[in-house]
């Protein structure tokens, strides 16, 4: 079973460039957790609550870091840690408004590890 938060929207200072620290960008996030769960799914408790899921990474994202490769591997570390029935974590963060001149599209990275690779 998966638990999937597809095209978040956020605000951030990523980068490392000057402006983008300052102005900041739009950046659009997915993630897609697997979990190894062997029981019936009958209530919250018994899977990953994707709302949780949610306020981890956003409180992680708010911390501005110069790559997006550290971003994502905080938030597959804080995601890791907080759910214990994750068995793998896949993360894609995407900048909407890179700073490439004439360049119209989006850059970004994606992370997907197991979490017993902590």
């Amino acid at each position: 079973m998966n638990i999937i938060l597809k095209d978040i929207r956020l605000f951030g200072y990523h980068g490392v460039h000057p402006l983008e620290n300052m102005c900041g960008t739009e950046f659009i996030i997915n993630i897609v957790i697997v979990m190894d769960n062997n029981h019936r799914i009958k209530i919250l408790s018994d899977t990953i609550d994707y709302a949780a899921v949610y306020s981890v990474m956003k409180k992680v994202f708010s911390m501005p870091e110069q790559l997006l490769e550290v971003v994502a591997e905080k938030i597959f570390v804080a995601i890791a840690e907080s759910f214990p029935i994750a068995s793998e974590i896949d993360i894609s963060i995407m900048k909407s408004n890179p700073p490439i001149e004439g360049f119209l599209g989006q850059v970004g990275i994606q992370l997907k590890k197991r979490t017993s690779e902590i």
